[in-house]
């Protein structure tokens, strides 16, 4: 290979590299350090709870305003949690810019203003818009740049997994969706029922709908994915049909105690 070619190849596998790969390691330690906000006053980057979640865009980014619909949309669930969320923007941004967007997408936090962008390359970022969170060690925890589809469902549940309300197979089952032609049907069923899981928790429930029929189309024996399927339907106000999924649930499992909370839920609806 000539190194005119040699150099292509260098500059194509730069191009497609992974946009996840520009961050400092998760561990990091970050510095709750004092910075000055949008309203002219000073506020702390990190507050003491146990998910920090660093929104960090520009107003001029395209994609910027559809993070932060998608943002708002997640806050609402973890209202009365221990999470923190803080917009972070680069000093030189406009401000009225900035106050504009946030009225738009109707994203509730403190807007804090990084001089000479020092937090967001103390990070290693190169790219906006992004969300870092930070846990209560004040340690790197997750990173998530914006992608189109799923977006909350994503965020949710990175911080749902800092919180330890999901499993670390939850979280996989989110990050990296099960695919029909990945592994055997009993793979790929459990798969979809974890990813249902995090959108049930999530209240995303005709996602969860669609998601836990998947992985019942390809492997109707699996318990778990019955008792939640009854578990959505419960939740969307439709016993009629969570009975049947419930006691399907207790045909294959006799010991769900899911399905058999499920069960008398319903029972005290009638």
């Amino acid at each position: 290979m000539n190194i005119a070619a040699l150099l292509v190849l260098v500059g194509l596998v730069a191009v497609f590299q992974p946009a996840s790969a520009a961050h400092a390691a998760i561990g990091t330690p970050v510095a709750s350090t004092e910075m000055p906000t949008l309203e002219g006053g000073k506020a702390q980057v990190m507050g003491n709870v146990e998910a920090n979640v660093l929104v960090f865009f520009r107003p001029d980014q395209p994609r910027s305003a559809g993070a932060l619909r998608e943002l708002a949309r997640c806050q609402k669930d973890f209202a009365g949690k221990s999470v923190r969320w803080v917009a972070v923007v680069p000093s030189s941004a406009s401000l009225p810019g900035v106050m504009t967007l946030m009225r738009d997408t109707s994203f509730a936090a403190p807007v804090l203003l990084d001089n000479g962008d020092a937090l967001y390359g103390s990070l290693g970022l190169d790219l906006h818009p992004v969300v870092v969170i930070v846990g209560r060690d004040q340690k790197l925890a997750a990173f998530e740049p914006f992608r189109v589809l799923d977006y909350c469902t994503v965020i949710s549940a990175r911080i749902r997994h800092v919180l330890r309300e999901i499993s670390d197979a939850e979280l996989g089952a989110v990050l990296d969706p099960p695919k029909a032609t990945q592994g055997g049907n009993e793979q790929v069923a459990r798969r979809y029922r974890a990813f249902a899981e995090v959108q049930f928790k999530n209240k995303d429930y005709d996602k969860a709908l669609v998601s836990v029929r998947k992985g019942l189309a390809k492997d109707p024996l699996l318990a778990p994915a019955h008792a939640l399927l009854g578990q959505i339907l419960l939740a969307q106000g439709n016993c009629a049909d969570a009975v049947p999924a419930f006691n399907q649930a207790l045909l294959l499992d006799g010991a769900s105690t899911v399905a058999r909370d499920g069960l008398e839920r319903c029972k005290s609806a009638r």
